[in-house]
């Protein structure tokens, strides 16, 4: 077996179960839901926000168990237990209970100048700014601490973001959100990326983590993921390539499991999952988070992965109160790589991309997802299980600009 129960569930079950059993819920929502995720649903029957992405998905066939707002508002105030596939759910959330500790707290999260306010007990000289988005310009980058990172004061994945290390790029990030910000900010909702503020925050040079976790009903955090975010160069901010392996696995649980363990001592949260990013400092092994996304795993399928490495479906441990036994997780693929690999469309290009030559061309490919999403502007995702010998074809697809894969 290759997870293990939660130190908080093996104590509930040790006690006879007095602690009051938390009801399971879900939201669903655009822009993707993986069809593991809508098989686990199905067969536990686990109530659903009556919302257009649930409906479209029962429109497919798919039965889902799914609750008005009414009732699933009265099922969350009742100990509801709470995960939001993507963080358009928010807006949800924030209609609906405006006054809960788990709002307040998830805005807290969500707005990175709020969030580098508590984590200034932790890190208490790590600089950062806000500033409005048009009064960007009225800055001096001269006056700036070089490098720095700019992005949206509330945002999702890479949208928005900039390396800014010189006066050129600074120039270049704000013509550049001159012409784009707005048209990507048109495919989320405010409460997941919004427009008129932005940070300016220390940029950490080192390796970029992401980390899928909860916290228990006692408040304990259980780490399930962890993955290496690769860059194809220092000014990258893409999401294309994200690997996980023993040694990735192994060498940053500490580090990691130390800061969600310091981070709750701030906020107090229970039965919570989150999507963590962190910069691991090249010069003294720090490891800084970036930012720390709530209610959910890592976006669109990437937490997936799970199902390949240890069999085990992230949401599924969430709810069931489990997360991958440490001792046992790796044996038998010590030494193999795992991939997800975002095949990311250009805005400027109407042509598909053809999966079965991307099947043929890459060693251990274990799943393909085609999206069906123009909005998005992804192909789709690609699941890849890479022994040592064949580790050359992950830097071969972070640099590819997928033509060859095109018709």
């Amino acid at each position: 077996m290759r997870f293990a129960k939660s130190q908080a569930s093996v104590e509930t079950k040790s006690s006879g179960c007095n602690q009051i059993k938390r009801k399971k819920m879900i939201i669903l929502e655009k822009p993707y839901v993986s069809a593991p995720l809508v098989a686990y649903l199905e067969e536990k029957q686990i109530p659903v926000l009556h919302n257009e992405m649930a409906v479209q998905l029962t429109d497919e066939g798919h039965h889902l168990n799914l609750l008005d707002d009414k009732q699933f508002k009265e099922q969350y105030l009742q100990k509801g237990q709470l995960y939001a596939v993507s963080e358009n759910a928010l807006v949800w959330l924030y209609a609906q209970l405006p006054e809960s500790e788990l709002v307040k707290k998830v805005k807290i999260l969500k707005d990175k100048v709020a969030f580098r306010r508590i984590c200034q007990q932790i890190y208490p000289d790590f600089y950062y700014k806000e500033v409005e988005m048009k009064a960007l310009r009225s800055l001096n980058p001269d006056e700036l601490p070089l490098p720095l990172v700019l992005k949206p004061a509330v945002g999702f994945l890479s949208v928005g973001v900039y390396i800014v290390r010189n006066k050129a790029e600074w120039q270049a990030a704000l013509d550049d959100i001159d012409r784009n910000f707005a048209k990507q900010c048109a495919v989320f909702p405010d409460t997941v990326v919004r427009s008129e503020m932005f940070v300016l925050e220390q940029f950490i040079e080192g390796e970029e983590y992401a980390v899928d976790a909860y916290y228990d009903a006692e408040g304990k955090p259980n780490i399930i993921n962890i993955f290496h975010h690769i860059f194809k160069s220092e000014t990258d901010v893409s999401d294309r390539l994200y690997c996980m392996s023993k040694q990735i696995f192994e060498s940053n649980y500490p580090a990691f499991n130390q800061f969600c363990i310091d981070l709750n001592g701030a906020l107090g949260l229970r039965n919570f999952p989150m999507h963590v990013e962190f910069r691991v400092d090249k010069n003294t092994g720090r490891a800084i988070p970036i930012e720390v996304n709530p209610l959910r795993f890592a976006g669109m399928c990437l937490n997936d992965i799970t199902r390949h490495t240890c069999h085990l479906l992230p949401v599924q441990a969430y709810f069931e109160g489990t997360h991958p036994d440490y001792a046992t997780m790796w044996n038998g693929i010590e030494n193999d790589v795992f991939s997800f690999v975002v095949l990311d469309k250009p805005y400027d290009t109407n042509r598909k991309l053809d999966f079965e030559r991307i099947k043929r061309h890459f060693h251990g490919v274990l799943e393909t997802r085609d999206i069906m999403n123009p909005a998005m502007s992804i192909w789709g995702f690609l699941f890849t299980q890479t022994p040592p010998e064949h580790k050359a074809e992950l830097q071969e697809v972070l640099h590819s600009t997928l033509e060859e894969f095109m018709v």
